[in-house]
């Protein structure tokens, strides 16, 4: 909320809504995290995440992941907004050491990405129907297979990861007890706990 001006100048998009996480390389800007992977793939050295026979299914299922996020910050937003502890918690240091003081402060800066995200939008039953039609396509996949793509890791496996830490947050994700509560899905992850034990031990094996 405070630096979305900044971003923009810097970015050179004035009328473009800006969104972390974004990159800055030189004059390049990479404004989502496909983007940044990509430029890390190219840019960097190991094994490659973004295999050249497997890149359409990646896309695809970084496309899944988007759905996931979107479907479950609408979700988190909704709780946040009514949660006065979680609320706190949010606030960032070293402010966060004001405490309750800054209530209203956190209040509006989580309006104001509510408002951004329009997370308001889409009805809380369709929201949980397109969360768990993406879920249902990727236990499937898992079912018989260890990686969503191919027969290794790819970027694939990193962002569907990192969307199911918006369902089941895994136990070293940096949350107190009542932003874990906010973050939480716990009826959705109970029903997929495959997909749970699945993205905790990418996390150990890869983190």
């Amino acid at each position: 909320m405070v630096y979305e001006p900044l971003l923009r100048l810097a970015s050179r998009e004035l009328r473009k809504k800006p969104t972390v996480p974004m990159l800055f390389a030189g004059s390049v800007v990479l404004r989502d995290s496909l983007e940044i992977a990509l430029f890390a793939e190219h840019h960097g050295k190991g094994s490659p995440l973004f295999p050249k026979t497997d890149e359409t299914a990646i896309f695809t299922w970084n496309d899944h992941a988007d759905r996931l996020l979107g479907a479950a910050r609408a979700r988190v937003m909704e709780r946040l907004l009514t949660n006065r502890d979680a609320l706190i918690e949010a606030i960032p240091p070293p402010l966060s050491k004001l405490g309750a003081t800054l209530l209203p402060v956190a209040k509006l800066a989580a309006g104001f990405v509510a408002n951004k995200y329009r997370t308001k939008a889409t009805p809380p039953a369709q929201t949980e129907a397109t969360i768990a039609s993406v879920l249902e396509l990727a236990d499937a996949r898992l079912s018989d297979h260890e990686h969503l793509v191919g027969d290794g890791f790819t970027f694939a496996d990193i962002a569907f990861a990192c969307a199911l830490g918006m369902i089941s947050p895994h136990a070293r994700q940096p949350l107190g007890p009542a932003s874990r509560e906010v973050w939480s899905e716990p009826t959705i992850a109970a029903a997929f706990p495959r997909l749970v034990r699945w993205r905790d031990s990418l996390v150990e094996r890869y983190r």
